[in-house]
């Protein structure tokens, strides 16, 4: 390394830091540091209006440590924090296995906020932690860039005040970390537990619920399916887990950080917002100090940090054990509600294709185009066929269903709205084994011909398409899935001859 990367990535964070510094002040002292800078509201919740509203995924890129242009930022970081009052956090990354992290923040002191709400998200570090990722973060630099350097365990972000694009920056080269030396993955996945009696039996079901944004994933996590006792729904995780090769599963934050569009209409989490305890970030406040989630004119990305013990049916764990059901939500026009998946391989296809469309509310001239992302995670480090291949391997030879769930329409923008209580059913079917699925080589997957005590027959793909016209729209998709995963250099090929 050369004396700057010693500097900034070495001796900086391990020796005091300058007598002006703030070095892990309590979650009370950084509110009274912020609290000039919340948006004061008849709720009395911290809230914050950050200049960049979103997470700068254009402005972000990946490094070696001696790539020249990162030199050019290292030094103006060196300089910065050289003689810039800083704030340094410890938090924690993980809870329920040895595998923690710990994380630690350095943001300069004109945005205390960023340090708070990164104190509140996270776990309080142990000293169990067996690896470290650090993040450093300078709003006020002139330029946005935000620099990944994942060898180092080390993310820089300048020019962004947004605490989503830090809180991400550790997650992100914590999942890199627990794949490449632990053979761990880190899931953009909410989990939660179902307790249900299946053929007279009480059943512990552990859930992982994948999905791009928009298609239901926050939605199904906090589905209580109107359950009574002793039959009952854990809400674990809302966003990352971590899974092992032996198919367990434990959550990354120990509050949850939720998007607070369409909250309203999701009960649980609406009140557990407006609880003490909640931060806010992007939401409109009225000239009568009213807090409206429903007004997007401030952004329509708003958050809000919740305490997990707020959400009612919250698991007061973090480890949920073995994975036993894998959902993985899309909004496809051309899909059954729900679709059973066959294979390990296929499994893990439709991981690495992380699919769904583009809604009208997120383009109207592209609305219906696919959309894919693998692993259904913007946030992955490097070589996306090793995360697919590392996940088709933590499947192989365990006991577990997955099923592919329509969240969207069929037949089109004018054609069957699958409704929110319509998945929350077809999903409980599921899990209790009320559906009877049969294998139709057109889709390649199994589809419902049966559902206990529900009629099906308005979701049938035939009421909008011709058995002609359906073939060409499959033979279509899966020459685009097909073409999509040759582009992963690497990927398994019986993955790819899945199908």
């Amino acid at each position: 390394m050369t004396e700057i990367n010693r500097e900034i990535l070495e001796k900086y964070m391990e020796v005091p830091m300058k007598p002006d510094d703030k070095f892990d002040p309590t979650l009370c002292e950084l509110w009274e540091m912020a609290r000039v800078y919340s948006i004061p509201n008849n709720a009395g919740l911290p809230l914050f209006y950050p200049k960049v509203k979103s997470r700068s995924a254009k402005f972000t890129k990946n490094y070696e440590i001696d790539d020249p242009e990162a030199q050019k930022y290292l030094k103006d970081v060196q300089d910065f924090v050289k003689h810039n009052e800083m704030i340094r956090v410890e938090a924690r990354i993980g809870e329920g296995s040895e595998l923690t992290f710990k994380a630690r923040l350095f943001v300069s002191a004109k945005y205390p906020q960023l340090a708070y709400m990164f104190k509140k998200n996270l776990f309080e570090p142990n000293g169990e932690e067996i690896e470290q990722v650090d993040v450093i973060t300078i709003p006020e630099y002139p330029e946005r860039k935000i620099l990944v350097f994942p060898k180092e365990g080390v993310e820089v972000i300048l020019g962004s005040d947004y605490y989503g694009e830090t809180k991400m920056a550790a997650l992100r080269l914590a999942m890199y970390i627990a794949r490449e030396k632990h053979g761990a993955l880190g899931l953009h996945a909410g989990s939660k537990a179902y307790n249900l009696k299946v053929n007279s039996e009480m059943k512990h079901i552990g859930v992982l619920i994948f999905g791009l944004s928009g298609t239901g994933k926050t939605t199904l996590v906090c589905a209580t399916h109107d359950l009574k006792s002793p039959e009952s729904i854990e809400i674990i995780q809302d966003d990352i887990n971590f899974i092992d090769q032996n198919l367990f599963a434990w959550g990354s934050e120990k509050n949850f950080y939720i998007k607070t569009e369409g909250i309203t209409s999701q009960p649980l989490l609406f009140e557990a917002a407006k609880s003490t305890g909640s931060i806010l970030e992007n939401v409109y406040v009225n000239e009568k100090g009213e807090i409206d989630f429903d007004n997007l004119s401030i952004s329509s990305n708003g958050r809000a940090i919740v305490e997990k013990d707020k959400i009612p049916y919250s698991s007061k764990s973090y480890r949920m054990g073995k994975v036993d059901v894998l959902f993985f939500n899309t909004r496809r026009d051309d899909l059954p509600p729900i679709l059973k998946i066959d294979s390990v391989e296929k499994a893990a296809a439709i991981f690495a294709l992380g699919e769904s469309t583009i809604t009208s509310a997120d383009d109207p001239q592209r609305a219906g185009q696919p959309v894919r992302t693998v692993g259904f995670n913007p946030f992955i480090i490097d070589d996306q066929a090793k995360e697919v291949n590392t996940f088709k391997k933590a499947l192989k030879g365990k006991e577990f269903k997955a099923f592919i769930v329509n969240t969207g329409y069929i037949g089109g923008w004018n054609g069957l709205k699958i409704k929110p209580w319509d998945t929350f059913n077809f999903v409980e079917k599921a899990l209790r084994d009320e559906i009877k699925f049969e294998y139709d080589p057109v889709v390649g997957f199994e589809v419902p011909i049966e559902v206990k005590d529900m009629d099906i027959s308005k979701f049938k793909i035939e009421n909008f398409y011709s058995r002609e016209e359906y073939a060409q729209k499959m033979k279509k998709l899966r020459a685009e899935r097909l073409e999509f995963l040759e582009t992963l250099d690497g990927l398994d090929r019986d993955i790819i001859e899945s199908i």
